[in-house]
């Protein structure tokens, strides 16, 4: 089982939310190091796409979980939930882990001890599964799970694997005893997270992301589940001339604001979250939670 007795910080919230510049802001005043908690930019192959930070923008704050997974390997929660235990085990006795991202799950998995097995998401079950249509999968979903999904997901190939997968997480008996941490969610109006998103849309666009999926499909890449998601998904059919890169970049942005609305919808069952876009409110709790 996950164990760590030091103090958690977590920086969460939808996507575009400023999740990543207030934790590098906060990492540089409590000499914290900041742990991957999204399930793309484990990837090396993908980065414009999941806007995973570049090595100037991670600039001398060490950064764990980025990039060290290629495409063809997978990856699953257990391993995600190991792979944060060997950081936290070489930690430094004054570095502080800063666990940020958007993907709920994965954070759960370490905050709440997620009892897990190896196989959880085996890749050869996931590849099988990847080849089955819309209604072999939802055959394989109980009825009261399916109909917990709205009309889009449960349609979604991707969102009903994700489905299948978590029917086998087995949350540990110990759940009301989580590590130590503070949970912050990063709240922004909509308005406002609609701008940034489609503003990085189209930073996103700018640099390269039409050249990035070629290059993965010219690799063969494609093929693999973890690229049939926002960024990557939407190009379907671009290169086969069938749509225009700017209903390709409307395609992103539509996709990706609803990404956020569920990923909203996700934080909000934590009632001990502290929902918040002010960065001395989130320093100020921060540095109170560490030293008592």
């Amino acid at each position: 089982m996950l164990e760590y007795s030091g103090s958690i910080i977590v920086i969460a919230g939808p996507t575009a939310s400023g999740k990543s510049s207030i934790a590098m802001k906060l990492a540089k005043e409590i000499n914290g190091v900041i742990i991957n908690a999204d399930s793309k930019q484990v990837y090396k192959e993908i980065s414009i796409g999941t806007a995973r930070p570049t090595k100037t923008e991670m600039g001398n704050i060490p950064h764990y979980l980025f990039g060290h997974i290629s495409l063809k390997d997978g990856y699953s929660i257990f391993q995600y939930q190991k792979d944060v235990e060997d950081v936290f085990k070489n930690l430094k006795n004054n570095e502080i882990p800063i666990l940020v991202g958007g993907s709920g799950l994965y954070i759960d998995s370490v905050l709440f001890k997620y009892n897990l097995v190896d196989n959880e998401i085996d890749q050869v079950k996931r590849e099988k599964l990847s080849k089955m249509g819309t209604t072999e999968l939802q055959h394989l979903i109980p009825t009261a799970v399916l109909n917990s999904l709205n009309e889009s997901d449960s349609k979604n190939p991707v969102r009903l694997i994700r489905a299948i997968e978590n029917l086998d997480r087995k949350p540990d008996k110990k759940r009301d005893r989580p590590l130590n941490h503070i949970y912050f969610v990063i709240d922004q109006p909509k308005e406002i997270l609609n701008k940034n998103i489609e503003q990085r849309v189209k930073k996103m666009i700018q640099n390269g992301l039409e050249e990035e999926n070629k290059r993965i499909r010219g690799l063969g890449l494609d093929k693999y589940i973890s690229v049939k998601t926002i960024g990557y998904q939407e190009f379907d059919g671009y290169f086969e001339g069938e749509k225009s890169i700017e209903e390709v970049k409307e395609e992103i942005i539509n996709h990706t604001k609803q990404y956020a609305k569920r990923q909203r919808t996700w934080f909000r069952k934590h009632k001990h979250a502290k929902w918040s876009n002010d960065y001395n409110y989130i320093l100020e709790q921060s540095l109170k939670f560490i030293n008592t």
